[in-house]
């Protein structure tokens, strides 16, 4: 069994450390990133919190063969999941690979928790309706009361400290007990879950679609040829007033200040991963579309709180 408490002050550093999630963390608010990594892992579970000190867009695929929850702890606005707003009360859930796109507001701390998907579709068709089958099977999240919630937290987080403080090895029988102990706080809370309202994903769906499509395409153009809001209005077919109210509904911003972040997040990631000898910070910014460096470096300085060339290389 794995046990770590981290704290990075790279995005995706932080991203690449959550075992067996494959995903993305770009930079979205200004200012130099902090964050905090909880994690424990199993063969058959997961549990990890995570502590945001930036707004960030988070982008890929969960874990294959598990279920994923996630309960939000704390937040300076709500987290939005593929468009939706992630409230107080409630459960994000994933499912085998699946892929998701949360845009966390700055001050985001939540805790997240998997298991074997296989293992707990078999104990749900046991006990859950049909009704709630089906939640299981196709809902984004779920809305809990405030006492089934606290109760979920109070069977997931002493496992959690517990382990966290361990020092001496776990073995199969306690791991297992630990699963079980997991899995019945799963079943308690798909007991006692309901739909989150269809009436409001309407307009919110539209919107986080235009932005994940926004997205797609401009990477799909690459650096020789960025890709303008005109583009983007013309392959989308929507007005630049609906694109910027989109952008604005998901991610807080406008969408050149976005897609712009999305390609300096990208500059940091090949500068981390890369030695100055190999590569000179002007040839990674060109490579992302950046040519006027100097406008680049402010841009850079803005959103990281330093200079592409204080960045710490490979």
């Amino acid at each position: 069994m794995f046990s770590e408490i981290r704290s990075f002050s790279d995005p995706q550093q932080h991203a690449s450390s959550i075992l067996g999630w494959q995903q993305v963390y770009d930079q979205q608010s200004c200012g130099s990133f902090s964050s905090e990594l909880r994690q424990v892992a199993a063969d058959h579970f997961q549990i990890f919190q995570e502590s945001l000190g930036k707004r960030t867009v988070q982008h890929g695929r969960s874990p294959k063969g598990r279920l994923c929850i996630a309960l939000l702890l704390s937040a300076d606005r709500s987290p939005l999941v593929l468009g939706q707003k992630v409230g107080a009360h409630n459960v994000v859930l994933l499912r085998d690979g699946e892929e998701f796109l949360l845009h966390s507001p700055e001050g985001l701390c939540f805790l997240g928790a998997n298991v074997d998907l296989v293992r707990f579709a078999k104990l749900a068709a046991l006990e859950l309706s049909s009704d709630k089958l089906e939640l299981l099977k196709s809902m984004p999240q779920l809305s809990l009361s405030e006492p089934v919630l606290q109760r979920v937290r109070q069977r997931i987080y002493p496992v959690f400290e517990c382990l966290l403080q361990r020092s001496e090895p776990v073995n199969a029988a306690v791991e297992k007990m630990l699963e079980d102990t997991l899995l019945d706080a799963f079943l308690d809370l798909f007991s006692h879950a309901s739909e989150e309202g269809r009436d409001r994903r309407g307009s919110s769906a539209v919107c986080a679609y235009l932005v994940k499509r926004s997205q797609e395409l401009a990477m799909e153009a690459g650096a020789e040829s960025p890709i303008s809001i005109i583009d983007l209005c013309e392959q989308l077919r929507v007005s630049r007033r609906t694109l910027q109210n989109s952008f604005q509904v998901i991610t807080g911003t406008r969408p050149v200040e976005y897609l712009r972040n999305l390609r300096l997040n990208a500059v940091r990631r090949r500068l981390v991963s890369t030695p100055a000898s190999r590569l000179k910070v002007g040839e990674v910014a060109a490579e992302m579309g950046f040519y006027h460096l100097s406008h680049f470096a402010t841009h850079y300085r803005a959103l990281f709180g330093e200079y592409p060339s204080e960045t710490r290389r490979a």
